[in-house]
């Protein structure tokens, strides 16, 4: 998310991530891999949510919950970071905030960064999920 509205966003309806042309423009590579991993996992919590996930992940039946409930009440960003606390509190955020920061670092050697905020549950995160989600 900038200042210049939402960078892109998955649309479970219609099964696609949608980006903002005009951030693209001035995004570099990185900024837009992460943003695309970060919906692309927003889509893999909605096969999941839906039953439809077939793969070796194994998310547990709470979170499943939480997930569903997250996407039925999705509270939307402002674009404000500091006004944003709501949004960045959401499970389904902080996974895939968390599949982000975990799969970047892995693939770079890079941290993004993390707000402060949910800072604790992304690390808690990745401590109890890097199993799962890599081997």
């Amino acid at each position: 998310m900038t200042k210049r509205g939402i960078n892109s966003i998955f649309l479970k309806d219609r099964w696609i991530i949608a980006f903002n042309e005009a951030w693209i423009e001035s995004a570099n590579y990185l900024e837009i891999q992460i943003t695309c991993f970060h919906e692309t996992r927003h889509a893999f919590q909605y096969l999941v949510v839906k039953g439809e996930y077939k793969g070796n992940e194994k998310i547990d039946q709470q979170t499943i919950k939480q997930w569903k409930q997250d996407i039925s009440n999705y509270e939307q960003p402002s674009g404000v970071l500091e006004n944003d606390e709501d949004y960045l509190k959401q499970e389904i955020e902080i996974d895939a905030i968390t599949f982000v920061h975990y799969i970047i670092k892995e693939m770079y050697e890079i941290q993004t960064q993390i707000p402060i905020v949910i800072k604790t549950q992304v690390y808690e995160l990745i401590k109890n999920r890097k199993e799962l989600y890599y081997g």
